[in-house]
């Protein structure tokens, strides 16, 4: 992704407390994932972070590949590829609308998760796109785009804001745009099942 146009996500924020705050309190989110990836799969993660969701999956996958335009956090996530010994995970850091590199359906299943709201508008479609053309079936998870509750609406914003003005602004984008429902209905993708989380501020799609 374009570095000029999109959140830092070498910062704090996305530093020291997303890998001993955030990361671990998506877990669950990791475990509804994982139940739609059948065993011996191959997986591209796009925006992966630390890579936990590839940890996650660990040795039930065959081949796992994490993308992400931070260099500090694909270098993190390879100390810990090595650290867990799970040599069949690796990690790009790279643009996540131009993946040159991988070849068309070269994965069974690319996952998103919680990186297409802090996305500028107009990378979003872009990005889902280019997830289509490289894998057969796709997960995107992120926030509804309409909060059902008071309390729920009160606490996203909270969390958004702590990540920065610019990361905020995406996810107000996001949200007044319709959210992922609404991207989705700009592509040609088909939507087999939506699972929403426990607390229900949350979504996932999976797609074909």
């Amino acid at each position: 992704m374009n570095n000029a146009k999109k959140p830092d996500r070498d910062s704090y924020f996305h530093g020291w407390v997303y890998r001993k705050i955030i990361d671990p309190a998506l877990v669950p989110l990791r475990e509804h994932v994982g139940r739609w990836i059948p065993d011996g799969s191959t997986v591209v993660d796009i925006g992966c972070g630390t890579g936990a969701q590839l940890f996650a999956l660990g040795k039930r996958i065959v081949r796992g590949l994490g993308v992400d335009h931070s260099k500090t956090q694909i270098e993190h996530a390879r100390q810990q590829t090595c650290r867990l010994g799970l040599p069949h995970i690796e990690f790009l850091a790279a643009d996540a609308t131009h993946l040159t590199s991988i070849q068309d359906k070269e994965f069974d299943f690319a996952v998103t998760s919680l990186v297409i709201h802090e996305m500028p508008m107009e990378i979003r479609l872009p990005v889902l796109q280019e997830m289509r053309r490289i894998a057969g079936q796709l997960i995107v998870v992120d926030w509804k785009a309409r909060q059902t509750t008071l309390w729920r609406r009160i606490s996203t914003h909270a969390i958004e804001r702590l990540a920065g003005g610019e990361h905020y602004r995406g996810y107000r984008s996001f949200t007044k745009n319709g959210g992922i429902p609404q991207l989705l209905k700009q592509t040609d993708l088909t939507v087999v099942e939506e699972q929403e989380t426990s607390k229900g501020t949350m979504q996932l799609w999976l797609c074909t």
